[in-house]
């Protein structure tokens, strides 16, 4: 996940309409510090089973025309930027009036928000008026009012010339324990790496636990389960490029003081490189031109370089820089996704997933329930 994706988390944290051309007005600026998390939650805990019903019952709002009751569900500070419940329903209609009305579902994902203890609701839907699939993104807090609302077509860039590519070294996930694929699969519903050229098919991973992916108010690095976890080699091969200077950057202020912060590249030969990003300062165990073999421990998880939070940013290419690499699709083996074994696959956002035969940590990835 890098600045280009944080892009797009910043314009869904901000209470903001988006589609086509038309929007409401522009809402004031925000902090970059994080929203401060409550420890105690509310009815509709993160990625639990209520939030998702929640977004369903939200957009059904949206999509019946209830425009009143839709707004009866924003937040109080979410209605402050929009100017008053009468310039609100005006651009709701006028959405609706571009796109028509919802006419088959195709899939919808619940993820959890880097920095507030947030659901992500996704649905990518059929509309009357429009050919193309449009996704609706809805921000849920954890007392069921409506922090943040998008909507718009679904951009479908070409998979390119590796679009149909089968790895020939056998991957392993380069981690312990269940990890949810917070961006991985092959549309930009699935993927928001899918929109840029050199990381189409990379993945990023964050580490749940009750569903959130942090602790306290998610303001300090160390409150985020998965920084500072040891990343491991997914395969043999020789290290061919390392980074690990960088700061780690605080929750919620990503830097451009570096393209990818700390990295490590591996070369697995048959010209494919695994690359992880955005590692912790002065974790990664090897240097240029070491040998490493599958699962040794090669760094840890950090938040250096333009990224938002803590995760883990893997991607697989078919070079080392020059020329400029290609993403390739990464076909892991031997893993579990979602409680089911996976001989041979590509994990996709939504998933929870894990190597087989691995020890798994106890309340690890599981939403809360109330």
């Amino acid at each position: 996940m890098t600045f280009r994706l944080y892009s797009v988390v910043a314009i869904l944290l901000l209470p903001t309409i988006l589609f086509a051309q038309s929007s409401l007005p522009a809402s004031k600026p925000q902090s970059s510090k994080p929203t401060a998390a409550s420890e105690s939650g509310g009815p509709y805990p993160t990625m639990s089973s209520q939030s998702k019903q929640r977004g369903e019952k939200v957009f059904e709002l949206f999509d019946s025309g209830h425009t009143s009751a839709f707004w009866a569900s924003l937040s109080e500070g979410t209605k402050k930027n929009y100017g008053g419940e009468q310039k609100f329903a005006a651009a709701i209609k006028n959405i609706r009036d571009h796109f028509g009305t919802e006419k088959k579902m195709v899939d919808e994902i619940i993820a959890p928000f880097p920095l507030t203890p947030w659901t992500l609701y996704s649905r990518l839907s059929i509309f009357t008026k429009t050919e193309v699939q449009v996704i609706t993104s809805i921000g849920i807090n954890e007392h069921g009012q409506v922090d943040a609302f998008q909507i718009g077509p679904e951009k479908t860039p070409s998979q390119g010339r590796f679009g149909g590519y089968k790895d020939v070294t056998k991957l392993k996930l380069p981690f312990s324990g269940e990890w949810f694929v917070d961006q991985g699969g092959r549309s930009v519903f699935l993927n928001q790496n899918f929109l840029s050229d050199d990381q189409r098919f990379s993945l990023d991973f964050v580490l749940l636990k009750n569903g959130r992916p942090f602790s306290g108010d998610g303001s300090d690095n160390a409150q985020y389960y998965c920084f500072g976890q040891p990343l491991l080699a997914p395969a043999d091969g020789l290290v061919v490029d390392v980074q690990d200077g960088y700061q780690d950057n605080p929750p919620g202020r990503p830097v451009e003081d570096s393209p990818r912060g700390n990295t490590v590249l591996i070369s697995h030969g048959n010209a494919e490189y695994s690359r992880m990003d955005h590692l912790k300062q002065n974790s990664i165990r090897f240097k240029k031109g070491d040998k490493v073999k599958q699962g040794d421990v090669v760094g840890a998880c950090g938040n250096s370089g333009p990224t938002p939070a803590p995760h883990v940013h893997y991607q697989l290419q078919n070079s080392a820089g020059l020329p400029l690499p290609d993403s390739l699709p990464a076909q892991f083996v031997d893993y579990i996704a979602d409680g089911k074994p996976v001989a041979s696959g590509e994990p996709v956002r939504g998933q929870t997933v894990s190597n087989a035969g691995a020890a798994q940590p106890a309340s690890t990835n599981q939403p809360g329930s109330k």
